[in-house]
């Protein structure tokens, strides 16, 4: 987890979903190093905590979100910190459905679906996390935070992907995306507090709708993965991710459990 200062610092900026990957453990007996991946939602919103994300290290911030939610609410602007572009998913993308026939099954299959459509959105977005990483590139490195609208689902995506390639159990990773749901709740409430869209979220659709972070929709989408494309790294290969990108994840990001 982030440290308690830059979590209060965030969450007074209105960012309550933010997370260090560091210290997850990996199938292998090693671990995500700390203070390099930075999981987050909403830093478009950060003014106060700025300073404290740069002491963290960030270095560049990739925002997932479509053109229209930047142009809306803005983007995050913090002297030091570079901003991109990884737009997952495109303005029109339809996250309800009536033809769902299962409630619960929904956020399930939007998952396939984005990256059933989506794949080369993921491979800008993982390549520019290598570029920052890579220790031989004549530039600083530093440490990367990538952020949606909540934290949770492209921003989840994202994630599971990277975790994935760097060996991490799916059980670790469903429980990772899980975190999610507790913050959700407080999101809500604080969009509900000043009247913004998604405070008027209800409870069901916390709990199993597309505004929940159940481990078992993580679970089945990493097994779709699996049966579709044999895994996330053979995922990301198919859409052109080289293998020299995939040896600077691991050689940057997996440290001794010791």
């Amino acid at each position: 987890m982030p440290s308690p200062q830059l979590r209060a610092d965030l969450a007074r900026d209105g960012i309550f979903n933010t997370r260090d990957l560091g210290g997850l453990p990996t199938k292998n007996g090693q671990k995500i190093a700390p203070r390099k991946l930075l999981r987050a939602d909403a830093l478009q919103r950060v003014q106060s905590s700025g300073p404290a994300l740069r002491e963290f290290g960030i270095v560049r911030v990739l925002d997932l979100r479509d053109d229209l939610e930047r142009e809306k609410s803005g983007e995050i602007q913090v002297d030091g910190i570079e901003v991109e572009h990884h737009p997952v998913i495109d303005p029109a993308f339809a996250w309800h459905s009536e033809e769902e026939s299962e409630f619960a099954d929904l956020l399930f299959l939007r998952y396939c679906e984005i990256f059933s459509s989506f794949g080369l959105r993921f491979l800008g977005a993982v390549n520019s996390i290598a570029e920052v990483l890579d220790e031989s590139n004549a530039s600083p490195t530093g440490a990367v935070a990538y952020h949606c609208a909540i934290g949770k689902d492209r921003t989840g995506l994202l994630t599971a992907l990277l975790l994935s390639i760097l060996g991490v159990e799916d059980q670790v990773i469903a429980s990772d995306y899980a975190k999610s749901s507790a913050a959700t709740a407080v999101q809500v409430q604080w969009l509900w507090s000043f009247s913004l869209p998604g405070g008027e979220t209800t409870d069901r659709d916390l709990e199993l709708g597309v505004w929940s972070a159940r481990p078992e929709t993580m679970l089945r989408t990493l097994g779709w993965i699996d049966a579709e494309f044999g895994g996330a790294e053979q995922y990301m290969i198919e859409q052109g991710l080289e293998v020299d990108v995939i040896s600077t994840l691991r050689e940057s990001l997996l440290m001794s459990q010791t």
